[in-house]
């Protein structure tokens, strides 16, 4: 086993009389990942020291973070990762968490994303020496790719929401499913356990994802359900499907778009989680089971692994949590949403026995005054949920910081107000002219594409639809707008952009924000997904600036060998395009120069070069302002 790598240090927030201790348990710490081709899996085991079991933690979140490794570039394909933990002196192994690489292959040297997943429920086994095994699979190339990775479980000292007694394995393997002869349900079968004679509830904690390819696309591109069965009765149904055209890790090398069986590529696995009223001292039963489903030829497995944890009785009876902002934020995963100005958004919980129907809410940037809000609802013991705040935030500071704290559950004390506040980077939206130009090029698929703007009270401004829109055609519509905060939504009910490598028929379409004088304020990428969420002011008392980097965009990606550069920029420039080869950018296959250039399409043709990978690379007055792969397939 490698030598110990942990990384401890804490933290005191205060505010509002309000103080949290953490602490950061660091297990790898930017480390090299790679496959190991002759297994298929990969191996990086760590001991790390959490704290001793004495102590009380209120709460552990694991970080996980992705980068290009330093010496090598992105890795290309999307495989299943598992975060696995094993106490010191005990040969059971929990898997805590699941992580769908992403297709790494458009990713340069300055990339990097985070995700974080509630890891609190494994609070019993992460304690004092515990083995964090981080097993990567794949079959890739190890000596050209890979990612370098970072687990940091940041730990909360404080009172639990109710006191762990036991933790139990129901199922944790890779499970067949479509064979007639050896159905899902002779391996998914009932499981009894004991109930501790202190066990008020229990939750049932389930990591599972689809793969396989058969002839019906299962398990990863088919839809499937699954009951969970507690003592008999269903108590929960779901349909293990995930839409992908939203990820905010966009665009992404490979088919990043499609939806697929309760993952996307580039996603840290958030588990499904299902409360269950266990008897004090009594035998209870879970049970797992799947669609029935049978096929000719089946390849599908259910990658499942599913927990019970056993509770005593809630800690308090008032008691809620703040867990997120949302809206404004400067995090990776809410980047979709973000620049922002307009209502709010938060996450809470209530972990608190008694249903929350009412609370206090107190938010402002930094600098601004104070907004109270009484909120009013319900929230039942363990639920989450997003609640918009109902005045606008914004500010004319580029970047502030935004606070939010609750108080008063139930119009009662809480029981544990440290978890009660947060703080968000706030990032000011841009601000536009009170006149725009929404330029709009379709590409083959016009009647996939409509657009809005709308105020942050959800007032119309301006709508657009695809009736008697024609492909490869430009529309431009002017708008004048009042001051105020706005959003610019374009969506595409395919989900698959404007562009997307993989349906080169469908051809490039683009969007820009122009001023009245044709210029760009706001240029958007082609390849989207499922939709453009853009966040804007317009202000009579700030000046809008121009969008003066270019943009740059080269389609179709994978190519018998014709490709067309758009380039676009507000400024006249030096323009250099190279070609050159993917594993060693030193070898130029073509150099083309245009000076004095600002926009219009390029086309080249590099049907004569051998059959691989290629980067194409924009220099801007000898500075680089584009990178990307293109396929030449035969």
């Amino acid at each position: 086993m490698h030598k110990l790598s942990v990384l401890v240090f804490s933290i005191c927030f205060v505010w509002l009389g309000y103080a949290q201790q953490k602490v950061h348990v660091v297990s790898h710490n930017g480390e090299t990942i790679v496959t190991d081709p002759s297994k298929g899996s990969n191996s990086y085991k760590r001991l790390a020291v959490f704290p001793e079991k004495s102590k009380e933690i209120r709460s552990i979140i694991l970080n996980l973070k992705f980068e290009c490794p330093d010496k090598m570039r992105c890795a290309d394909w999307d495989y299943v990762d598992h975060i696995k933990a094993r106490q010191k002196n005990d040969s059971t192994v929990y898997e805590i968490a699941r992580m769908l690489t992403p297709y790494g292959g458009f990713f340069q040297k300055d990339w990097g994303f985070e995700w974080r997943v509630d890891v609190t429920d494994f609070s019993l086994i992460l304690r004092d020496d515990v083995e964090i095994d981080y097993i990567h699979t794949g079959y890739e190339d190890n000596k050209t790719r890979g990612w370098k990775v970072t687990v940091d479980f940041e730990i909360t000292y404080g009172t639990p929401i109710a006191n762990p007694l036991a933790i139990h394995k129901v199922y944790d393997g890779s499970f067949k499913y479509g064979y007639k002869d050896d159905p899902i349900e002779n391996h998914l079968v009932p499981i009894t356990f004991n109930a501790n004679t202190k066990t008020n509830f229990s939750k049932v904690k389930i990591h599972q994802t689809g793969h396989g390819m058969d002839a019906n696309g299962c398990g990863e591109f088919c839809s499937k359900y699954r009951d969970i069965v507690f003592n008999g009765e269903v108590v929960d149904h779901k349909d293990l499907w995930m839409e992908c055209g939203d990820n905010p890790l966009f665009p992404q090398a490979g088919t990043w778009i499609f939806d697929r069986a309760n993952w996307c590529p580039g996603y840290l696995v958030q588990p499904d989680e299902v409360l269950l009223s266990t008897a004090p001292g009594k035998p209870f039963t879970v049970d797992i089971n799947m669609e029935p489903y049978e096929t000719e030829k089946p390849s599908a497995n259910e990658l499942l692994s599913a927990f019970v944890i056993e509770y005593e009785k809630p800690n308090a009876q008032n008691d809620v949590t703040l867990v997120d902002i949302i809206q404004p934020s400067t995090r990776l995963e809410h980047s979709r949403k973000n620049p922002f100005g307009g209502l709010p958004v938060i996450t809470v919980k209530n972990n608190g026995s008694k249903p929350l129907k009412k609370m206090a809410i107190t938010y402002f940037i930094e600098g601004e005054k104070p907004q109270k809000h009484q909120w009013t609802g319900h929230i039942n013991f363990g639920d989450m949920a997003a609640i918009t705040l109902p005045t606008e935030v914004f500010s004319k500071k580029a970047q502030a910081k935004f606070h939010v704290a609750l108080s008063r559950p139930n119009g009662k004390k809480d029981a544990f107000k440290t978890d009660n506040t947060l703080e968000s980077d706030y990032e000011r939206p841009d601000i536009l002219p009170e006149t725009i130009v929404v330029y709009y090029k379709t590409n083959n698929k016009p009647g996939q594409n409509t657009y809005r703007i709308q105020n942050s009270f959800g007032e119309l401004a301006f709508a657009k639809d695809s009736t008697n829109m024609k492909p490869g055609t430009v529309y431009q519509d002017t708008i004048t707008l009042k001051p105020g905060n706005y959003n610019f939504k374009f969506n595409d009910t395919k989900g698959d952009g404007l562009e997307f490598w993989f349906k080169a028929k469908d051809g490039r379409g683009e969007v820009k924000l122009l001023d009245s004088l044709g210029m760009a304020i706001k240029q958007f990428k082609s390849d989207f997904g499922s939709h453009i969420n853009y966040n804007f002011a317009v202000r009579n008392d700030m000046l809008y600036e121009l969008d003066n980097a270019p943009s740059v965009a080269v389609f179709p990606a994978r190519t018998n060998g014709p490709i067309t550069l758009d380039y676009f920029c507000n400024e006249l420039a030096n323009v250099k395009v190279l070609i050159v080869d993917q594993e060693d950018e030193s070898i130029v296959l073509e150099t083309h120069t245009y000076n004095n250039f600002s926009k219009g399409p390029l086309t080249y043709n590099l049907s004569y070069l051998p059959k691989k990978r290629y980067y194409i690379k924009v220099f801007m007055n000898e500075k680089e302002v584009y990178k990307n792969r293109i396929r030449l397939k035969e």
